[in-house]
């Protein structure tokens, strides 16, 4: 996993230092993640992401565009029983993200193109934290958990995925979807737990 993540590095690294790149673009977004573990009903989480891309062309509409980013994501859950009995959880995570995608861009009018992207994202875990509250009447107890100290959580994950964008003069919008095809969690006994992402982005391009 380690290998496949600074292999994905160093190529990205590789083209962002070549002198023909078509273009520079900074992006942020929303990000909608999920996680389905099993059998069980889906976990899902809201954050954002933001970073940096590359275009660089290839040949016709077709370029290579490295980037890096950075992402985080965060959910609560909450449950009570009467008035006097309650708990809640708050789940956080940071991560580095490096995609390598191809894309294909096609001109509509003057200023104006469509374009499809695909391909791997690696990603390093920053930190992935839970923190786990309970109350009853007027006392309550928190506990605080790091995923990471856990040597069954993986840090490590590559994503396949892929989408459509809009480039209307230097503005651009990207809706895009990724699917982890490392599971989550590690050991012969590991639940089977695969991540998928939701992306909508708004972008500049330089």
């Amino acid at each position: 996993m380690k290998k496949i993540f600074t292999t994905l590095l160093a190529a990205s690294l590789m083209l962002l230092g070549t002198q023909a790149f078509a273009q520079i673009s900074v992006n942020a977004g929303y990000l909608n993640s999920t996680v389905k573990v099993g059998n069980a009903d889906p976990s899902k989480a809201n954050g954002g992401f933001a970073g940096v891309s590359y275009n660089v062309p290839v040949a016709g509409g077709l370029c290579v565009a490295p980037g890096l980013y950075y992402s985080m994501i965060t959910s609560k859950s909450t449950s009570s029983l009467g008035s006097t009995l309650s708990a809640s959880g708050i789940f956080t995570e940071h991560a580095i993200n490096v995609p390598l995608y191809l894309n294909y861009g096609i001109e509509l009018a003057n200023d104006t193109n469509v374009f499809v992207f695909g391909g791997p994202t690696a990603q390093f875990g920053l930190s992935s934290k839970m923190k786990y509250e309970a109350s009853a009447g007027g006392a309550s107890n928190v506990t605080r958990v790091d995923n990471y100290d856990n040597d069954n959580y993986n840090r490590f994950n590559v994503y396949l995925g892929g989408g459509i964008g809009f480039q209307i003069s230097a503005i651009q919008i990207t809706v895009g979807y990724d699917y982890g095809m490392i599971n989550l969690y590690k050991g012969d006994n590991a639940p089977n737990a695969h991540r998928s992402n939701f992306k909508i982005g708004v972008g500049y391009a330089f």
